[in-house]
């Protein structure tokens, strides 16, 4: 075992962070390559019927152009298999150049490909479509009464469910009840820095080299050699930085095969990268929901029955839905719970996950709902919460792999200073007049585990490098990585460098889900406990063993040394071992996988978020003013990049709260404010000044090896309904429909 000082538990800075700053990391759309081309999308400008024409005569004339792409001169792609399609997988199955028909406003119908991208992109404004118009459909309330009811989400989650019986129980037990209250959120849309971007080289025909901004470079691969039906080996993914996404960067989009086709037509390499506006239309979105809560409680304020049905929406090509109500039958005790997801396609593009997909307008309309119940049972919001604590998970009755929110509960709220709340609504001002609430919220998180692997290379002059075809997004992973080679191997953290997202790295699964840290951490440590054991073995049974004769169970390493723990003149340098052993490196191969625990156990990440806002009563704004927020994510194996994390997750949820949304034009199915001028990100200024995360720092000791479980969309969860129950509690109004602007409060 490495004997070093801990590594792991400790505040360490981003070692990514100098080139991240400076400018010299490396992203999609900074890739060149000699000989290389632009490619300027060709987009229809309708939302739904047929192509009838596409005229590029004054376009082929423009300076610069190489050649225009469109479905009459395309390669011929092949179906993806249903492996990355079925049972509402999230991405986009339908593939460009099929047909002549519009599903969506924005639809990819062809690229321009100049020598410059001011070239292409002046060229394509000189296209002209010709459409024969079909009918619109864009009413998602007009048309609830065609929704269909899809039976799972990404293949593993059910979509309608229940135990016990609901409808008896709302018929027959007199109680107190909250009765079909509605919430909804608005369409939301991603806005990472670094928009969609895509690199294609082909080598010959069938070799293909693609720089892509995705989070997912295994997946990837599987999207373009399937489509383009190459064997998976001719075709590498890199992207070994990516500028955010929480969803939009994870899965099959368009934009990047249609840079693939261009490239093979011109035969060149060819560069796409998407403008701000096309983000709102080539990457997904999170759908619109109208959800209704229905809450059942007798007099001493426990659950009986619970009733939580969404409708929503996608593209009239797939079937995503937003899961709303995936964890509502595992948050609170209560024996009768019914859960329904309703789904309507519409002329819209495809929706896909978001930061905390389901569980971000879903905890908006539970823990909303959760307040609303006991504002009317004249009980305390968190005695409430605390009367239906689920000691286990009722849905799959397995024990809690560790649950510690009662403590996130108790810490919150001595630290917002709950205590000194008056729970009468309006009751409390602060000295300029401005009205002040105090609100709290739950928040919950799955744990999940996925099969990662990594390999670890010590070179000669005593540097290792470790490889993993994961993904650094932002949220660390290079340090993280790094810290677990310094923590296993008993080295320090500059002698260790982490190269990610590259297919010819070992495989990892999608960065998302809150997965990355429990799946591709215990494969790097998997790894260098292997690479250990070869320097162990060469140390006492190689040639020239410096430490012949020793037990290898004696055997101790740090700082980059290996000695014996009996005999201390026994030592020798990782250096010296490769030398004397010839080896100009030395490496190793590691991979990890849920195990057993997870068919027996309900694995989890809890939270509790209380916010205090300000409102001024006059204009409706609404400021937050004070956050604290105190989760239970197992083992924080870095304390300083999880808080970063956390603040990231919670302002995603200001922004949710008080400003997000995108409005579409319901008679051409266009986005309206497909901009950052019109569509509102939370930026400093909304930041709260007063601004608490702690962890409580619990190992869960049922997760794969650090005890460490997801916390990058924990955030988000329940931060929009703690603001919703703030502004009611200094207000009086009940805001059940996101965003909260001044409008619905003057």
């Amino acid at each position: 075992m490495a004997q070093s000082p801990a590594v792991l538990g400790t505040p360490r800075q981003r070692v990514d962070g100098k080139l991240t700053v400076t400018g010299t990391a490396v992203y999609a759309s900074d890739f060149k390559v000699d000989g290389m081309a632009y490619g300027c999308l060709i987009q229809s400008t309708i939302a739904s019927g047929t192509v009838v024409e596409i005229d590029q005569s004054e376009a082929e004339k423009a300076p610069g152009v190489i050649a225009i792409l469109t479905r009459q001169n395309a390669p011929k792609l092949q179906a993806l298999p249903e492996e990355l399609t079925g049972n509402g997988e999230p991405g986009e199955s339908r593939l460009p150049f099929q047909d002549d028909q519009v599903f969506f406003q924005g639809q990819h119908l062809g690229a321009v490909i100049a020598e410059t991208f001011e070239q292409a992109r002046e060229a394509a404004a000189l296209v002209r479509v010709r459409y024969q118009p079909g009918e619109l459909r864009t009413d998602l309330l007009g048309l609830a009464d065609q929704a269909i009811e899809p039976r799972m989400w990404a293949g593993r989650t059910k979509l309608q469910d229940k135990r016990g019986d609901v409808d008896w129980v709302w018929a027959n037990m007199p109680q107190v009840r909250l009765v079909d209250e509605t919430y909804s959120t608005p369409i939301e849309n991603h806005n990472p820095i670094e928009p969609g971007a895509a690199l294609a080289v082909w080598d010959g025909t069938d070799h293909l080299m693609l720089h892509v901004s995705t989070r997912g470079v295994d997946l990837t691969q599987k999207v373009v050699a399937a489509a383009f039906g190459l064997p998976i080996e001719n075709v590498r993914i890199v992207c070994p930085f990516i500028g955010g996404h929480f969803g939009s960067k994870g899965f099959s989009w368009s934009y990047f095969l249609v840079a693939v086709a261009a490239a093979r037509i011109v035969n060149r390499p060819v560069r796409l990268v998407l403008s701000r506006p096309q983000m709102f239309d080539s990457m997904g979105q999170r759908a619109r929901t109208i959800q209704t809560i229905g809450l059942a409680a007798d007099e001493n304020g426990k659950l009986a029955a619970l009733k939580h049905s969404t409708l929503t929406h996608s593209s009239m090509i797939y079937q995503y839905t937003e899961p709303c109500g995936s964890l509502t039958r595992s948050v609170y005790s209560c024996p009768n719970v019914q859960i329904n997801h309703r789904l309507v396609q519409l002329d819209f593009t495809t929706p896909c996950p978001m930061r905390a997909p389901g569980e971000a307008p879903g905890f908006f309309a539970l823990e909303s709902a959760m307040d609303e119940l006991a504002v009317k049972l004249n009980i305390d919001p968190i005695e409430f919460r605390m009367r239906n604590y689920a000691d286990k998970d009722e849905f799959d009755q397995r024990p809690w792999s560790s649950k510690h929110l009662k403590e996130c509960y108790d810490r919150g709220a001595a630290k917002i200073g709950w205590s000194s709340r008056n729970p009468k609504p309006g009751s409390t001002k602060d000295p300029d007049g401005r009205l002040v609430g105090l609100g709290m919220a739950t928040a919950v998180y799955p744990a999940r585990q996925q099969p990662a692997a990594a390999k670890v290379i010590l070179s000669k002059d005593g540097s290792i490098v470790v490889q993993s075809a994961t993904h650094e997004s932002g949220t660390g992973t290079y340090t993280m990585m790094t810290q677990f080679v310094a923590d296993s191997l008993g080295v320090s953290m500059d002698r260790v460098r982490s190269e990610l997202g590259d297919t010819q790295f070992p495989p990892a699964p999608v960065n998302g889900g809150s997965v990355l840290t429990a799946s591709v951490g215990p494969a790097v440590v998997a790894a260098c406990t292997a690479l250990r054991d070869k320097l162990i073995s060469l140390a006492v049974d190689g040639p020239s063993a410096a430490l012949s004769g020793q037990a290898k169970t004696d055997i101790v390493i740090t700082d980059g040394r290996i000695s014996s723990a009996k005999d201390t003149s026994k030592s020798i340098s990782f250096s010296d071992l490769l030398t004397n052993t010839g080896n100009q490196t030395l490496e190793a191969e590691g991979s990890a996988k849920p195990g057993d625990a997870y068919q027996k156990l309900a694995f989890f990440s809890f939270g509790a978020i209380f916010v205090e806002v300000k409102v001024d009563p006059d204009l409706g704004e609404v400021r937050v003013t004070r956050v604290v927020g105190v989760y239970d994510v197992g083992k924080v194996l870095n304390p300083l990049l999880a808080r970063s994390q956390m603040l990231g997750g919670i302002t995603f949820g200001i922004g949710m709260a008080l400003m997000e949304g995108t409005i579409p034009d319901m008679a051409t199915g266009r986005m309206v404010n497909a901009n950052l001028a019109e569509y509102h990100v939370p930026v400093s200024t909304d930041v709260p000044p007063d601004f608490v995360v702690e962890f409580l720092d619990m190992p869960d000791t049922n997760m794969a090896d650090n005890g460490a479980r997801g916390l990058g969309e924990i955030g988000i969860v329940g931060a929009p309904a703690a603001i919703a129950n703030a502004v009611y509690h200094a207000t009086g109004k009940r805001i059940r429909d996101l965003p909260i602007t001044p409008d619905k409060l003057v």
